[in-house]
């Protein structure tokens, strides 16, 4: 489905000005008046790469798409991932103009977020991105060659079953 989304998202507002979308984060609603939200890391036709807060709302047959903030990865300073010893989807992005707190429709998301904008950092910016409060078991890089979400649905999955085993051995 996210890639349905990236596809469509590319189309409609990246395409057009020049941009490549790399990745996008579904964000969870707030309450059910709050329009769609997503988090998207992007490559700009200068070849920086960005971060865009962007909200997608239905109006009749056409959707509008607003961005309410944008970054660029050089001035990210910190992604938080809040509290790593529990379920949490909530992080937050410390930048040079500010602090932002964010919520993930997963904890999966939220990693493969981190995941990306290490990769975008490594890669555009020659520099390890800073990062705290992450499981590093889940950060690592995968040498399989099946996407990141699917190794840490594997590894929570393994992990899991490890409990219950374990569990029914008392």
């Amino acid at each position: 489905m996210v890639s349905i989304l990236k596809s469509s998202l590319q189309k409609e507002v990246f395409q057009t000005r020049g941009e490549k979308l790399v990745h996008v984060l579904p964000l969870a609603k707030v309450n059910k008046e709050d329009t769609k939200s997503y988090l998207c890391v992007y490559v700009s036709s200068t070849n920086d790469v960005c971060l865009t807060w962007l909200s997608v709302a239905e109006e009749e047959i056409n959707l509008k798409y607003e961005s309410r903030s944008s970054w660029f990865l050089k001035n990210l300073t910190l992604i938080d991932g809040i509290d790593h010893s529990q379920d949490n989807a909530i992080f937050s992005l410390h930048f040079t103009t500010g602090l932002y707190t964010f919520e993930a429709c997963s904890t999966a998301t939220k990693y493969s977020l981190l995941r990306c904008l290490r990769k975008m950092s490594a890669e555009y910016l020659q520099q390890d991105l800073q990062w705290m409060h992450y499981d590093s078991d889940f950060v690592g890089k995968s040498s399989l060659m099946v996407p990141d979400d699917a190794v840490l649905y594997m590894t929570l999955c393994l992990k899991a079953i490890s409990c219950a085993c374990l569990c029914s051995c008392f």
